[in-house]
């Protein structure tokens, strides 16, 4: 008896190596288990798509992508997207027309979310969306997104934090009446979004898969059952880009003769002032005579301003995969992207966490919360600050030993599985 070929499955990503590295990984580890995969995501990931066997559909994006804010971004941006899972979906109809097509979407790929609302054109059999940054979805239980504050401990924060989820629904009207505007072009006159537009993306799906553990996530009371976590990547799973030339320091430093506590700091692959994180480490540490720091400079390449002294304890490095330098380090300074903080779990590895941007401090707070590092509150700590919050890391044991906690909760969790799974099951469903 012929085997059911398995659904076709289509992959989206923002064109950004923070948004496009996990998506890559569960292309990888889904191709692995015989899915036939294509990605809609930019031109510049075409190589490392292809060379895994996934094909690759270049995201054509229009002018308004070029704008950074959540409407020019993310919701402009939604007709180009439209049109590229448009065509992906169309050939792989024509190839196929029995098999079922899942669409596995990234969750800031708002142009994934207009088929489910209705808009012209074909449409998945299921959709599953995959959470790749702090879980975004509003509760009762919790403040508002964006601020990075801690769950309530008292009826007055909760009170507080129910006035400011209130508030933010008018800073969020402009953005959401975008998202209606170009829903209503595309097909859907009166598109049903919750108040905090934001929350369709997860409502809407027929799956959101989160991609951490539990203990790494706020507690919601008032969470649907489609919400659900798959742990994060393990070490390994992760894109590294092109393979790394790795410095010539790197000996030296990895085997440490003198047992120093290994420090790396890194800005992630966006933001790279490094006047704002990088440079304060190098300068705060430079007298601590236990600690090696190791800057990862997060593009090839790169280098540090040229009248910055590197102190004597001090090693600078262009591009190094995060899995080589996190499995030698005591702690982890970061700026709080979401991929470099589960890299530092699936290490157990402590953090030092400085962002202010984006939903950096969100992860700041979870980090704060979950009790696995120092949350600085700000994007541009004095040294000062960053020596007194990584000598709390390295001298108090208790961030080390849930950092560890965190990283045995991971390694229970096989992300990749449950997302096939998840494929196979919604796939059968919608028969």
């Amino acid at each position: 008896m012929a085997q059911t070929p398995k659904p076709f499955v289509l992959i989206t990503s923002m064109p950004a190596m923070g948004h496009y590295a996990p998506m890559r990984a569960i292309a990888n580890g889904l191709i692995q288990r015989g899915y036939e995969v294509t990605i809609l995501t930019g031109p510049r990931y075409r190589e490392s798509a292809e060379e895994m066997g996934a094909a690759l559909m270049e995201l054509k994006p229009g002018p308004e992508m070029l704008a950074y804010s959540i409407t020019e971004v993310f919701v402009k941006a939604i007709p180009d997207q439209h049109v590229g899972i448009q065509q992906i979906f169309g050939s792989l109809r024509d190839k196929d027309p029995s098999r079922p097509i899942v669409l596995v979407n990234e969750n800031t790929f708002l142009g994934g979310f207009a088929t489910i609302f209705g808009a012209r054109g074909l449409h998945p059999d299921a959709t599953i969306t995959i959470g790749i940054n702090p879980l975004i979805l509003s509760s009762e239980d919790l403040a508002p997104f964006g601020p990075g504050l801690l769950p309530p401990t008292t009826p007055e924060e909760r009170e507080t934090y129910a006035a400011m989820r209130k508030q933010n629904q008018g800073f969020m009207a402009g953005p959401k009446a975008e998202f209606e505007r170009v829903l209503a072009a595309l097909g859907e006159a009166k598109p049903e979004l919750p108040p905090n537009f934001f929350d369709a993306m997860i409502l809407k799906a027929d799956r959101f898969l989160q991609m951490c553990v539990p203990s790494l996530e706020y507690p919601r009371s008032d969470a649907p059952d489609s919400v659900r976590f798959t742990g994060g990547l393990p070490r390994g799973h992760r894109y590294r880009g092109k393979e790394a030339q790795l410095p010539d320091w790197w000996q030296t430093v990895i085997a440490n003769s003198e047992k120093k506590r290994i420090v790396a700091v890194a800005q992630g692959t966006v933001q790279l002032d490094y006047s704002q994180l990088v440079i304060p480490t190098l300068t705060a540490l430079a007298d601590e005579e236990d600690v090696i720091t190791v800057a990862v400079l997060g593009k090839h390449g790169a280098t540090l301003p040229c009248d910055f002294v590197v102190p004597k304890n001090g090693y600078v490095g262009d591009y190094i995969p995060f899995d080589d330098i996190l499995e030698h380090v005591d702690a982890f300074v970061t700026n709080g992207g979401y991929g470099g903080f589960q890299h530092a779990m699936a290490h157990g590895v402590p953090v030092v966490v400085g962002g202010a941007t984006e939903d950096k401090p969100e992860v700041a707070a979870r980090a704060e919360w979950a009790g696995v590092g120092v949350n600085l509150k700000t994007d541009k700590p004095s040294p000062e600050q960053v020596r007194t919050a990584v000598r709390e890391v390295l001298d108090h044991p208790k961030y080390k030993a849930r950092a560890v906690e965190i990283e045995k909760e991971m390694q229970t969790y096989d992300p990749i599985q449950i997302i096939a799974d998840s494929v196979d099951e919604l796939a059968k469903a919608a028969k």
